[in-house]
């Protein structure tokens, strides 16, 4: 009867040692499934990471481009619209306003008049004594 108790004692001990070696095996089988698991997460991250550097290239290549084709239409423009013209006659006439500024400040503008009003009375006693000596011609 001891026997028979130590018999069945070392057949669970037995079954024991079993089901804890089918639990290793299933173990090394759940950490194998996992490690493959996350090496293919680590490829896809690693693809997607790619794509993503090579998309973001492609698209600054895209804008960049864009710019440039831009910014030669607007110089085509800017050229067939010939704004290098208005802005230099715009800066002609600015210069010319300051210059009649100058030119026309009240000091100026004053003698310029004295000038006129001499002239005109010089050729008015011009014109009296043309007229004077003609009537003395005539008369």
């Amino acid at each position: 009867m001891l026997q028979d108790l130590l018999q069945s004692i070392y057949q669970r001990i037995a079954q024991l040692g079993q089901a804890i070696q089918a639990l290793k095996t299933s173990l090394d089988e759940l950490n194998q499934n996992i490690d493959t698991k996350i090496s293919k997460l680590n490829e896809r991250i690693s693809d997607f990471s790619n794509e993503i550097n090579v998309t973001q290239t492609i698209h600054i290549d895209a804008i960049k481009e864009i710019g440039d084709g831009v910014s030669n239409e607007l110089e085509k423009v800017k050229k067939g619209l010939a704004l290098d013209s208005f802005e230099s006659i715009l800066k002609n006439l600015q210069n010319f306003e300051k210059l009649a500024q100058e030119v026309l400040n009240q000091d100026t503008v004053n003698l310029l008049l004295s000038e006129a009003i001499n002239s005109v009375k010089q050729m008015k006693e011009s014109l009296s004594q043309v007229k004077t000596e003609e009537e003395e011609v005539s008369g």
